[in-house]
């Protein structure tokens, strides 16, 4: 779901859910989505909510509803392997749910662990991703529905410390993974980077603290903090650079 296309069926729940009573459901969202979603619900007169399944979920649910969202159509399914015949990555796993013929949208976050992964479906799917799902790449899986409490990980990575000249885009892109600045610029207006999972295409947009920003091909980071003007009249900040 994305583009016009998304947005109309956004609108098309939301009044759906006013004028039935009854909560309407989206399946997983790209993050950008979410402010269509609450212009939708805006524009019906109806309220709208988001889960994933876990807090601080990356992609979710909208539910429109006008009294209570409603059960949540998240399933949670617990992928295992042993470790002594490989590993699978977010990638690998996604891949081989998605060659079942599972649409993106039918599937939320994938949160890694040692020796599993936690995997968040939409109801409509779930049954058959357990009935099928046998391995991803040459490793095997044993799938099974996940209950009780769930609690994400945290997400690796490492403080960084950088200065930069100021809080532009283009700037911390290229502190971040050590470009020049006419690297980060072709990379920005290639649309290879985004801010809030939302293409940027802009290297004079300014960030602020909590903004995290990926670059296809190099990683991702978060603008933890502004440390102040250095005595060079440089700029001090701190970043948040995932997965290092």
């Amino acid at each position: 779901m994305n583009g016009e296309l998304g947005e109309k069926r956004l609108r098309e729940l939301a009044l759906r859910a006013l004028h039935t009573g009854e909560p309407a459901h989206t399946r997983f969202l790209e993050p950008p989505l979410e402010s269509a979603a609450r212009l939708a619900a805006n524009a019906a007169g109806c309220r709208v909510d988001f889960f994933g399944g876990y807090p601080n979920a990356e992609r979710r649910v909208a539910a429109f509803y006008t009294d209570a969202p409603g059960d949540w159509p998240i399933e949670r399914l617990r992928l295992t392997w042993n470790p002594k015949y490989g590993s699978p990555g977010h990638r690998d796993i996604l891949g081989a749910i998605m060659a079942l013929g599972i649409v993106r949208a039918s599937l939320g976050d994938i949160a890694l662990a040692d020796g599993h992964a936690i995997a968040f479906a939409h109801r409509d799917v779930a049954d058959y991703v357990l009935l099928n799902l046998e391995s991803a790449g040459r490793v095997k899986l044993e799938a099974e529905r996940d209950f009780g409490d769930f609690e994400a990980a945290e997400p690796g990575g490492a403080l960084a410390h950088r200065t930069v000249a100021s809080e532009r885009l283009d700037a911390l892109v290229a502190a971040a993974f050590r470009l020049s600045r006419e690297a980060s610029q072709k990379l920005i207006a290639s649309e290879l980077v985004k801010v809030n999972h939302a293409v940027n295409p802009r290297p004079d947009a300014r960030l602020s603290a909590g903004d995290v920003v990926s670059a296809r091909g190099y990683g991702r980071f978060k603008l933890v903090e502004v440390t102040g003007e250095t005595r060079r009249g440089r700029l001090g900040v701190n970043i948040f650079m995932f997965g290092k």
